[in-house]
């Protein structure tokens, strides 16, 4: 699912990263896709696969983060397969980064394996 979801949102005009990639502060937004794992769905044969979209939006221009989140949801929407799983995180600042950041979390269901 990472590589799909990383040429989407890099066809859409993001700056994407995976997690640990990004180096030094944040001068321009930028999204880092994390997977995280699978949860089962108790009673079937398929699994949830749940995915992070963490925003990195440079500290000081608060004003213009919303519009920034917006384009990502939109984006993101346009994904059939992926369904938002949980409310965004707060805003908070990561300061070593100097970004405000928060982010999106997704599910796909998908068949177990071996099943």
């Amino acid at each position: 699912m990472f590589i799909e979801l990383y040429k989407h949102l890099k066809e859409k005009g993001f700056d994407v990263y995976s997690i640990g990639q990004h180096e030094g502060i944040c001068s321009s937004p930028y999204l880092v896709i994390k997977e995280n794992t699978e949860m089962d769905i108790v009673g079937t044969s398929f699994n949830n696969e749940l995915i992070d979209i963490i925003i990195y939006y440079p500290k000081g221009s608060y004003s213009k983060l919303n519009p920034y989140l917006k384009s990502v949801k939109g984006s993101m929407a346009e994904i059939n397969k992926l369904k938002r799983a949980y409310d965004p995180t707060p805003i908070v600042i990561d300061d070593e980064k100097e970004a405000y950041t928060t982010s999106f979390s997704y599910k796909k269901i998908k068949k177990k394996e071996g099943i």
